[in-house]
């Protein structure tokens, strides 16, 4: 790429947060996108919390901040995330600190996306169903941002990684606002899970994420899900869709570039994309404006969804009684001390573990001279 003026002639598909992050950063080098929106106004359309994990950016210690001075995207959290209660079917137990931060999904004012429209300048084409190869003739570049696999699918840029279904709502209760809860039980998740994260003390969001789910049987695991542990929360809102996690390459075709989800930069170890879209969306315009190959300069974000790789593929094995020998180990006085009150990198340490594990496993075979795999994978 060469380097480029203010003139050039810039189209975002999508006004979620990865093409709004996009527009703020080349807003900031003198250029005005068009985005393009199919819906009425920008951000999702149910209203729910999703976090930033901290253990999920390290060694950076605070991705808000982070954010703000590397990216120049400033977030306004909901409140920080202090504690985590992990279930598992026989094993129960918490972790505390500087977890990260709760923040707001949707369509409400304090969203992250209506956050973000509210930097910008750029005109929003609202209830536009933008057509790429048609953006792509009449404009230099166009930043597909659209949330979902179907451009990089139809251009052959996309593999699944992980395409679990998700049935989530908004539940009222009593909450601790600075706490989420995870649930890991094969019996209504499969090898998914189900959180609870809040928006303050009386609402928070109750999801389910089930492996192999589909729309017509993620109903049924739902009931399960509340019928096991057994919850007495009033329930409003309740939505669903499919949750795709899979991986792009390459996330450049031409003067098309993909960010965000349809980026393939959804983590495939629980399914976590916000961080990364944001990034991702700002790292693209960065490309664009300063001449540099995109590709390149995704290769932090790519080798955060490498190195998580092995923790999916383990979880895809596990059963029960894994989760509570899982759940027992993550509470253990030095585990604890380790994982959750230093800024070591564990999730990179856990991976290359798994990684060399499943290496074992796989050549293991080579000198069985036998045709008896009992230790198949």
């Amino acid at each position: 790429m060469k380097g480029v003026s203010g003139s050039l002639r810039v189209a975002i598909i999508g006004a979620g947060i990865s093409g709004l992050a996009c527009a703020i950063e080349l807003e900031r080098h003198g250029i005005t996108p068009d985005i393009f929106e199919q819906r009425h106004r920008v951000g999702e359309l149910f209203t729910h919390s999703a976090v930033f994990l901290q253990i999920m950016s390290r060694p950076i210690k605070d991705p808000v901040n982070e954010l703000r001075k590397d990216y120049g995207i400033i977030v306004e959290p909901l409140n920080k995330l202090k504690k985590i209660i992990m279930h598992a079917p026989n094993v129960t137990g918490a972790v505390t600190g500087n977890m990260g931060y709760l923040v707001h999904l949707g369509q409400a004012t304090k969203s992250v996306a209506c956050q973000f429209l509210a930097q910008i300048k750029s005109p929003v084409h609202y209830n536009t169903k933008a057509e790429y190869a048609a953006l792509a003739r009449e404009y230099d570049y166009v930043i597909v941002a659209t949330g979902n696999n179907q451009v990089a699918k139809i251009l052959g840029c996309w593999q699944d990684v992980y395409t679990p279904w998700v049935m989530g709502a908004t539940v009222q209760g009593s909450f601790d606002p600075c706490a989420m809860q995870m649930w890991l039980n094969t019996e209504y998740a499969k090898t998914g899970y189900a959180y609870l994260t809040p928006f303050n003390h009386k609402s928070a969001t109750m999801a389910l994420v089930v492996t192999g789910a589909t729309r017509e049987t993620i109903g049924d695991y739902w009931k399960r899900f509340w019928q096991v542990e057994k919850f007495d929360y009033q329930v409003n809102n309740i939505w669903d869709l499919q949750h795709n996690s899979g991986s792009v390459y390459p996330h450049q075709v031409g003067n098309i570039l993909f960010a965000g989800n349809a980026g393939g930069f959804v983590e495939p170890t629980l399914g976590f994309a916000l961080l990364a879209g944001i990034k991702s969306g700002v790292i693209a315009a960065r490309a664009i404006v300063k001449g540099k190959s995109y590709e390149e300069l995704l290769e932090k974000l790519k080798k955060t969804n490498r190195l998580t790789l092995p923790i999916r593929k383990s979880l895809n094995r596990a059963q029960n009684k894994d989760y509570d020998h899982l759940i027992a180990l993550l509470i253990a006085p030095v585990i604890k001390q380790l994982t959750y009150n230093t800024n070591i990198d564990s999730l990179k340490i856990v991976a290359s573990l798994l990684n060399i594990y499943d290496r074992y496993l796989g050549a293991a075979p080579k000198k069985i001279e036998s045709g008896d795999r009992r230790n198949d994978p």
